[in-house]
């Protein structure tokens, strides 16, 4: 038997024996690095869904939450402020605090429901009152048109 395995049978028999081993080899690599693959996608899946799933929200965590939040934007706006009128003049560090401490239309009103009877009470010094009745618009547009118009001459 060890006769008629030599020569070019001996060597096509150990190709196809070896091909074999080869071919089983690659099949065995390739099924690890797919399931290599398969299972590095499924723990990436898992870390995203754990980042996503987080903890459930409940009135007293949000409440919590809202506080530390309120608190670091106050801050933040303390911050921004400092850092505004930093850049200032002194008189516009002053024009601006004045304005600060000016109360809103609402706050007067919630404050006296009869600012409709009180209103020159509110007014600022130096303020004048404008009579709209001694203007007239229409006159001032008409005045205007015409000086845009184009007008052409015959006499050429």
């Amino acid at each position: 038997m060890g006769e008629e395995n030599k020569g070019m049978a001996m060597t096509f028999t150990l190709v196809s024996h070896l091909r074999e081993k080869l071919s089983g080899l690659v099949e065995n690599r390739v099924k690890t690095h797919v399931a290599e693959a398969h299972e590095r996608e499924r723990l990436v899946i898992e870390a995203e869904e754990a980042r996503t799933r987080g903890t459930p929200v409940t009135v007293e965590s949000f409440k919590a939450w809202k506080a530390n939040f309120d608190k670091e934007m106050a801050q933040k706006k303390l911050r921004d402020e400092e850092e505004k009128l930093r850049g200032l003049t002194p008189k516009e560090r002053e024009e601006i605090k004045k304005i600060a401490t000016r109360f809103t239309g609402r706050q007067l009103f919630e404050r006296n429901r009869n600012l409709e009877h009180e209103e020159d009470s509110l007014m600022e010094e130096g303020t004048v009152s404008v009579d709209f009745s001694q203007y007239d618009r229409t006159q001032a547009v008409k005045e205007d048109d015409e000086e845009d118009r184009v007008h052409f001459s015959d006499s050429d």
